[in-house]
């Protein structure tokens, strides 16, 4: 179900996601983690296991929470999870320059600098037209300008 946030749930939402924005990019394990506990804290998470569908999951928020409720809870535990389970490092800001979006390292080795492959390929493409004399045009610009 879909329902429209009043001011004060979207105001609660936007507070919490420059928040959540500080567990991301390189930074000393105690920081992160005490960073995740205070959102864990602030996020009132009660967990507990429901079987409304049949199968046994967990839910953070109680049931029928509003959204400005149920994101945070959610997410914190999304964090605390990746950090304890997976590792701290994979809560990952993009490397491309000026870019700086947040991501989860669900790659293999757990090396992922980009958020994104077309991001990857973007910066390398930038990287590639500023060691040419700083060419920054595409290259059907440059073979229209050679005919």
């Amino acid at each position: 179900m879909h329902r429209a946030l009043t001011a004060a749930q979207a105001e609660a939402i936007w507070t919490w996601n420059r928040r959540l924005a500080a567990c991301f990019g390189r930074q000393d394990l105690e920081e992160r983690c005490q960073t995740v506990n205070m959102l864990l804290a602030d996020a009132s998470s009660s967990p507990r296991i429901s079987l409304h569908d049949g199968r046994p999951h967990l839910h953070y928020s109680a049931t029928g929470a509003d959204a400005a409720t149920h994101i945070p809870a959610v997410t914190a535990a999304g964090l605390a999870y990746v950090v304890c389970s997976a590792g701290a490092e994979r809560l990952g800001r993009c490397a491309r320059h000026d870019f700086g979006l947040a991501f989860v390292d669900t790659s293999r080795n757990g090396r992922r600098a980009y958020c994104s492959v077309r991001c990857a390929n973007n910066d390398a493409v930038a990287r590639h037209r500023e060691r040419h004399h700083g060419d920054t045009r595409t290259s059907t610009e440059r073979k229209t300008r050679r005919t």
